[in-house]
């Protein structure tokens, strides 16, 4: 469901972006999007930077649908706000941190599948999820699930029964997760199965990082596993109650799952940005910055 809040939000998207680029980039009969792919990139990010990644993700997003456009070409598009921060890190992964970790060996990986090895009632493989970017340093992944404007909308948080093995066990086997993360599991199901209750989370899609966590506890069992939560706010959100709550959700479900194998960890793109900006020795870093935060620092 979208809220007048989320309209308003895309528009202010879209406005931004309007500052940017010439008005013909922008399509007549859906004014919130951009015509081609490379339309919606900052200067310096080219489309070899991560068509291959996201041609091999499963949330299709530089297809176009039958009745509208790509969803990348979107000016609100998630997983543009991610390319246009990371890209330039395929070049450079010495040069990129995530949080206070770096020192990463290998090109950051777009749209990052994780297997989790659950089954399908078919006997198939369940499918994996996808993270929005992988990175690997020696010994270490990270991995980072981004948020533009998701927060602001309604979306049924879903658990199937595939889930309860690993978490509570069943069939005389133990559940592999942690206690901390079968607790989650538990207020993840529960939002699910009594959606109209006053629920924790109703900003945060709580079921989405069970499912990662599963995922690199499964695919990295010997590796120290970080996953990242990496949000989008307006300039303004201390002044919006949805982005305060968000704040709140997000603090609760840290805290729930601290002192993990698997590190929570959560933060805002601005801060972000401003990790970067006081750390990073890399010549390129200014010059992207001054881009990004031209691009995405707006108010709603």
């Amino acid at each position: 469901m979208t809220t007048n809040l989320e309209d308003r939000a895309k528009r202010a998207a879209a406005a931004q972006a309007a500052t940017l680029k010439p008005s013909a980039v922008f399509r007549s009969d859906r004014p919130l999007y951009v015509r081609e792919l490379a339309d919606n990139l900052i200067p310096g990010v080219t489309l070899a930077d991560f068509k291959d990644d996201l041609d091999a993700a499963d949330g299709n997003e530089l297809r176009d649908g039958k009745t509208r456009p790509a969803k990348f070409c979107a000016t609100y598009s998630s997983s543009a706000l991610a390319v246009n921060n990371f890209a330039p890190f395929k070049a450079h992964p010495d040069a990129l941190t995530i949080a206070g970790f770096g020192n990463f060996t290998a090109p950051p990986k777009f749209e990052g599948k994780c297997p989790n090895g659950l089954i399908e009632a078919n006997g198939q493989p369940s499918r994996s999820p996808n993270l929005d970017l992988l990175a690997f340093s020696a010994g270490t992944v990270v991995a980072v699930e981004s948020k533009f404007l998701e927060p602001l909308s309604t979306k049924k948080q879903e658990l199937s029964p595939k889930y309860v093995a690993p978490f509570l066990g069943g069939h005389g086997k133990s559940p592999i997760a942690e206690p901390e993360w079968t607790e989650m599991y538990k207020r993840a199901s529960r939002l699910a199965a009594y959606p109209k209750e006053k629920l924790p989370y109703t900003r945060l899609d709580a079921a989405q990082f069970v499912k990662h966590y599963l995922g690199l506890k499964v695919s990295y069992p010997q590796t120290k596993r970080v996953l990242v939560y990496l949000y989008w706010e307006p300039t303004n959100a201390g002044s919006i109650d949805a982005y305060k709550q968000h704040r709140r959700e997000v603090e609760d479900f840290a805290n729930r799952v601290t002192g993990c194998d698997t590190k929570f960890i959560s933060i805002s793109y601005r801060d972000l940005w401003s990790e970067w900006q006081a750390t990073s020795t890399w010549p390129g870093m200014p010059e992207h910055l001054a881009r990004l935060r031209a691009r995405y620092s707006f108010a709603i």
